[in-house]
């Protein structure tokens, strides 16, 4: 599929006025580039293993988006979703040709410059074919271990030469969902999950990404999961990385759903309460999902949370508590924190 790529090429002290101009063009999907340097608090926040590169600051920054070539059907807006300072990505309106929206573009600008200063940015485009570049990710997506006898295997690679007779072979394809197994927060669940999966364990996974939660579950032996995502693309992604391990589809359903607003939703595809619920997730979402979760699980049954940032530990542990749940182990890894927590109920 071709797409028209653009760029804006602009100062740091601009970069973000003329994303405002954008954004007021319908076009909020939109990454900047720059040198600057982030704090220590944007490090902390960036959900990635791998530390920023800035390199050196020069002053200068590029604003990039894409639409969908002419002649595609919606002309849709896409960002790269590679920066931090990326600009919400929404509902946009169609366009008719690059050469009108950069007029529309320069136009709104020169509106602007009679109240404000800023510089007309250059602005360039061109035509990208996305089989160059969609698959390069996965360059850097190999096999490894993430517990003593679980190996995570892209669909792609072949079998370590390291497993051995007794190793859980798990293969994913995360697709456009988010979660490969190789972040610490992940790496963090799966091995509580362990630690609590029987033969008649029932699996919430709340946030389900590429399924690699429930799908590990359910290959180390838990009976049956739910997975849930916001994303519809997550739940896609969840089922058919079902079908490459070879789950039987009475094990598994993933349903588009968000737990905090579509309990009833939830609730009609659940078959009774569950034994375990997960959410590898953030801090910001887990508090509140503290208050709901409980709901979904059998007296005494176990809440695995992650993704949550080692400042943001105790904000969760207190909320935790407050919701009934008993703290049974806290593990570190990095500068992220999970729990495993115990739902008591009061009848």
């Amino acid at each position: 599929m071709n797409w028209v790529k653009y760029q804006l090429y602009t100062t740091t002290d601009y970069a973000e006025t003329i994303g405002t101009v954008l954004c007021g063009l319908g076009i909020n999907g939109y990454e900047i580039t720059d040198h600057v340097p982030l704090s220590e608090k944007e490090e902390k926040q960036m959900y990635t293993d791998i530390p920023a590169d800035m390199g050196f600051d020069d002053g200068s920054s590029v604003l990039t988006f894409y639409t969908e070539a002419p002649g595609c059907p919606g002309n849709a807006f896409f960002s790269t979703g590679s920066s931090l300072r990326d600009g919400r990505l929404e509902d946009t309106p169609p366009v008719s040709s690059p050469d009108k929206l950069i007029e529309n573009i320069k136009s709104q600008i020169k509106n602007l410059q009679k109240f404000i200063p800023v510089d007309m940015p250059v602005i360039k485009y061109s035509i990208e074919d996305d089989s160059n570049w969609k698959d390069k990710w996965k360059e850097n997506f190999k096999p490894f271990r993430i517990a003593d006898n679980i190996i995570i295997k892209p669909t792609w690679e072949k079998v370590p030469d390291d497993t051995v007779k007794d190793d859980i072979i798990i293969e994913i394809d995360p697709g456009s969902a988010f979660g490969t197994g190789t972040h610490e927060t992940t790496k963090l669940c799966l091995l509580s999950l362990k630690d609590y999966i029987t033969p008649e364990t029932k699996i919430l996974d709340a946030g389900c990404g590429s399924g690699i939660l429930a799908i590990s579950a359910l290959l180390c032996g838990a009976k049956s999961a739910l997975c849930l995502d916001i994303d519809p693309s997550a739940v896609q992604a969840t089922l058919e990385n079902a079908r490459i391990n070879n789950i039987n589809p009475e094990r598994i359903k993933a349903i588009h759903a968000n737990i905090l607003e579509d309990e009833d939703i939830v609730r009609k595809n659940c078959n009774g309460c569950f034994d375990i619920a997960v959410a590898n997730i953030l801090a910001d979402v887990i508090i509140p999902l503290t208050e709901h979760i409980g709901r979904f699980i059998k007296n005494d049954g176990i809440f695995i949370s992650s993704g949550i940032l080692a400042k943001k530990a105790d904000e969760v542990e207190k909320a935790l508590i407050r919701n009934n749940f008993k703290i049974l182990k806290k593990h570190t890894l990095g500068e992220w924190v999970s729990f495993a927590a115990a739902i008591w109920k009061n009848f």
